[in-house]
């Protein structure tokens, strides 16, 4: 793969979206992000025909930070932080550096992984939008420097439970009894990824934890949202 092209080719969809205005104040609309598309009959085929509830399985496929296989959720005693992504939005492409950036603050704090405390995933619908390949999806996260696990939802069924919406990129902590603590469409801070799912951790342990020095810092000065391709910046 010629990832010097990649980029380029990267860059070149980032600035086309900034001057047509794909990018809204919140991110990108599902009709905006390219692909392959269902109408709503098939979509609600799809739903009627698989399980109506928790747990979802999702295909994790074969990429850094990502091993193939399948995992669950919710699982029993975990927390598990969702970034719900797009191939073809900005907004989400931009947004997976803060999720990079709140991955390694989490692994500094609790035990990050498929059987531990916490568990980051971020997971794309393979129902709506762009349909890839297993390879395409990790030629995909290797592009954009993608380092934790990467997976599929084939049945759109935990989109449809977890992120009912057009909107990208979004972002969920859910526990153990698959209860959404707390979440955030159109891209936030590391900061607030990092709160959300201590809250949540809190929520599923009983037991409270006090927040780091470098996060309170951080949250004080007001961390600059760079998910967007016009800079805005984050107003939570």
């Amino acid at each position: 793969m010629d990832l010097d092209g990649a980029t380029m080719n990267r860059r070149a969809l980032l600035a086309a979206a900034a001057g047509l205005g794909t990018v809204g104040a919140g991110g990108c609309l599902d009709g905006g992000s390219g692909g392959n598309e269902i109408d709503d009959a098939d979509d609600a085929d799809d739903g009627a025909d698989g399980d109506g509830g928790p747990p979802y399985e999702i295909e994790l496929i074969d990429a850094p930070g990502s091993e193939a296989g399948t995992v669950t959720v919710p699982q029993s005693g975990q927390v598990v932080l969702v970034n719900f992504t797009r191939q073809f939005c900005p907004t989400s492409i931009g947004y997976l550096s803060n999720v990079g950036e709140a991955y390694d603050r989490l692994a500094s704090e609790y035990d990050v992984g498929p059987d531990g405390d916490v568990f980051v995933l971020s997971v794309i619908d393979w129902t709506q939008g762009a349909t890839p390949s297993n390879e395409e999806l990790a030629d995909w996260w290797i592009e954009n420097d993608g380092y934790w696990p990467i997976g599929i939802d084939r049945s759109g069924e935990f989109f449809d439970e977890y992120h009912n919406t057009d909107e990208f990129p979004g972002t969920a902590a859910i526990d153990g009894d698959g209860e959404v603590h707390w979440d955030d469409l159109g891209g936030t801070t590391p900061s607030n990824i990092v709160s959300g799912v201590r809250g949540a951790v809190e929520a599923e342990s009983g037991v409270e934890t006090e927040s780091t020095a470098e996060t309170d810092e951080n949250d004080a000065a007001g961390e600059t949202n760079e998910t967007d391709a016009d800079g805005r910046s984050d107003a939570d």
